[in-house]
């Protein structure tokens, strides 16, 4: 199973309920029912657990909630100097998702890679 998935899964166990604020917050309601350790947890994944609020959201299925972190780290220029086989790996995850950052995303990588990887 998908481990943001199962933290998700694990706030909502403890009783807890997770919603994107402003862009890049994180609310856990109620907060003063979180355990540390778990808040911890859920700083360590916030934009990976955004990712999948987002695809809820947008009524894409669990296993596409990684891919929108992806998209961003993307659109972000994290993946830049990935070897030709990495962003075919990318390419391949992103296609079939339909999501506005996805399609952005996998346009980025169609525009900034060449035979032998990304373009300089």
């Amino acid at each position: 199973m998908n481990p943001t998935l199962e933290l998700y899964q694990r706030a909502m166990k403890l009783g807890l309920r997770l919603e994107p604020r402003g862009g890049d917050k994180l609310a856990v309601i109620p907060a003063n029912r979180c355990p540390p350790e778990f808040a911890d947890t859920l700083r360590q994944h916030k934009q990976e657990i955004l990712s999948l609020l987002e695809s809820q959201a947008a009524g894409l299925t669990p296993d596409c909630a990684p891919w929108l972190h992806v998209a961003k780290q993307i659109l972000a220029g994290e993946f830049v100097g990935a070897d030709s086989s990495t962003a075919a790996s990318l390419k391949i995850g992103l296609r079939s998702i339909r999501h506005p950052l996805c399609v952005c995303a996998l346009a980025r990588l169609n525009s900034a890679i060449s035979g032998d990887g990304w373009k300089v």
